[in-house]
């Protein structure tokens, strides 16, 4: 998934990686906790709580690369799957950033038999939780980046 956001990539960048800033535009979380930070950002973890159908899902993830700024790819871990999410940010101009999602769903156990529905319910949804998400987060950088400005 692709979004252009009337930001540049720095600020851009601190939604996506803020513990706070998540909790604004990423649906359903509730509590983002940094369990272990590096230096380097590259194997820091965290914990993550989610709402979901009015009981909790905790995943636990780890930054697994990181180019402050450009790049940035998260391994998660809850109990029925795996998430492998990447942001990749290109400068379009100076206040103009392109954020370039790529998610990977890889289910656990029994559900392993549902990837394919799961996989064709998502792309024919009109109401897909990943589009809402990028345009709380195309509403929230731009936001910052006019009240900086102003």
């Amino acid at each position: 998934m692709k979004t252009v956001i009337d930001a540049p990539a720095d600020i851009v960048f601190l939604w996506l990686e803020d513990n706070n800033r998540l909790k604004q535009w990423v649906p359903n979380l509730v509590s983002d906790e940094t369990i272990v930070e590096t230096p380097e950002k590259i194997g820091t973890k965290f914990q993550q709580v989610f709402l979901e159908n009015g009981r909790n899902m905790e995943m636990i993830g780890e930054i697994t690369e990181y180019v402050e700024n450009k790049f940035m790819r998260v391994m998660m871990q809850g109990d029925k799957f795996e998430l492998d999410v990447s942001y990749r940010l290109e400068s379009l101009a100076d206040a103009q950033t392109e954020v370039t999602q790529d998610t990977q769903l890889k289910f656990k156990g029994f559900m392993k038999i549902l990837t394919p529905i799961f996989f064709l319910v998502s792309k024919l949804s009109k109401n897909n939780p990943q589009t809402a998400a990028h345009a709380k987060l195309k509403q929230m950088a731009e936001q910052e980046y006019q009240s900086r400005t102003s």
